[in-house]
């Protein structure tokens, strides 16, 4: 397990006792070790008399104790920091953190702001890139929270994600539009880097009439992504030209995975497709290394993924059989237990996801990417798509006996 080291450094004794208190009491602060200061003198030393190996992934300071410490050379450590604000203060947002907020929520704040040390990939040994589908036969099942949430918590662990949106109408805009305004001001071309990289994808196999080769169109994807800080990931600029969605062939997404794979830079690739038929649909389920299948507990919901299995199995036989050794059955907006029986026998549910109430009235990105309860249950369904332990299957999201389908 990767630890994150803080340092706190606030005058006021109790803020900084009710803190440790909380981020030590329970699970939610185990990844984090913090260090905390309420007089200048000692905290300085700690800063400026520490080795490489101690350098902190994050400062959180009030104002006071903030300045002093960038102006004696704080600001070109290249240690990130956030100021420990009462709202007063002359600072941008994403460097602001407000002091008085309920303690999950500053946790979930350090977490993010924490620089991410790169860990070694500890999936399928012997190769380089992952690749994760989310999928579901239904639509409204909350697929692209869900795919959303998986970047966030594999990037926070230290992976190098790609979260790649192929849904005929992109419902991440409204939720990532902050992070990846930001980002584009550093890339003014990338907004249509999708489209170029589909447009020179296309090139390249007309060329060498073949599929994808390694002679790539580029180097890799380092013209086309942004990298969205709150999601932890890199993604594409939502496309805004829906009919190159809609010509995309399944040979067009799998060509466009398979290259994404074969750039090497991602340690992951989380991949969000409409539920149905569609060629990129297809391309996705062909492609993907595994699945995250999502499910409502829901009669109809039930009926429509056993209507979908039942429809493989009458047109692809021979491909339905691998579709289901990749998947893991998953229950989204899960309320206390099962209620109705999975559509056949032979399916079995592998997780549950909570529901979150509060996510139907969303004003912010924030509010969807940081929900304490559902990030835990996101990063236990991660592990055991990452490791596949037995362990982490019998914790990820503790399905109750006597579910349906068990």
């Amino acid at each position: 397990m990767i630890v994150l080291k803080v340092v706190l450094a606030s005058k006021d004794r109790e803020y900084i006792s009710a803190w440790l208190d909380f981020a030590q009491g329970g699970s939610a602060g185990s990844g984090l070790r913090f260090t905390a200061f309420s007089q200048w003198e000692p905290f300085r030393e700690h800063m400026h008399g520490q080795g490489e190996r101690e350098i902190p992934d994050l400062v959180i300071a009030e104002p006071e104790l903030l300045n002093a410490w960038l102006s004696s050379g704080g600001d070109t450590s290249g240690i990130p920091w956030l100021m420990l604000s009462e709202g007063n203060d002359e600072v941008q947002e994403d460097k602001q953190l407000m002091k008085y907020q309920p303690l999950p929520s500053l946790l979930d704040a350090v977490m993010n702001a924490c620089r991410q040390p790169r860990r070694k990939k500890a999936h399928r040994p012997g190769q380089d890139t992952l690749s994760i589908g989310v999928i579901s036969a239904s639509g409204g099942s909350g697929k692209t929270a869900v795919a959303l949430h998986m970047a966030k918590q594999l990037g926070l662990a230290g992976y190098a994600v790609l979260y790649l949106n192929l849904e005929t109408l992109d419902s991440t805009q409204p939720f990532l539009e902050k992070g990846l305004t930001r980002g584009l001001q550093r890339q003014p071309d990338a907004e249509k880097g999708l489209s170029r990289l589909l447009y020179d994808l296309k090139v390249s196999r007309k060329e060498t009439g073949k599929a994808v080769q390694s002679q790539s169109p580029s180097k890799g994807v380092d013209h086309y992504v942004l990298r969205h800080e709150g999601l932890k990931s890199d993604v594409f600029w939502p496309l805004s030209n829906r009919k190159e969605l809609l010509q995309m062939s399944k040979e067009d997404t799998a060509n466009l995975i398979q290259y994404l794979i074969q750039c090497g830079q991602y340690d992951v690739i989380i991949l969000d497709g409409d539920s149905g038929w569609d060629g990129r649909s297809e391309g996705i389920i062909e492609t993907a290394d595994t699945f995250v299948w999502l499910v409502e507990d829901e009669l109809a919901a039930m009926h429509r993924w056993g209507q979908w299995i039942q429809y493989a199995e009458r047109v692809k036989p021979n491909w339905i059989d691998s579709v289901m050794d990749r998947a893991r059955f998953v229950v989204n907006k899960y309320r206390d237990s099962v209620v109705n029986a999975t559509p056949r026998p032979d399916l079995h549910l592998d997780a549950v996801l909570p529901y979150i109430p509060s996510w139907r009235q969303i004003s912010q990105e924030e509010v969807l990417l940081s929900s304490p309860i559902f990030q835990r249950e996101v990063k236990r369904l991660c592990a055991l798509l990452i490791q596949n332990g037995e362990e982490e299957l019998t914790q990820t999201g503790r399905i109750h006996q006597g579910m349906g389908g068990r």
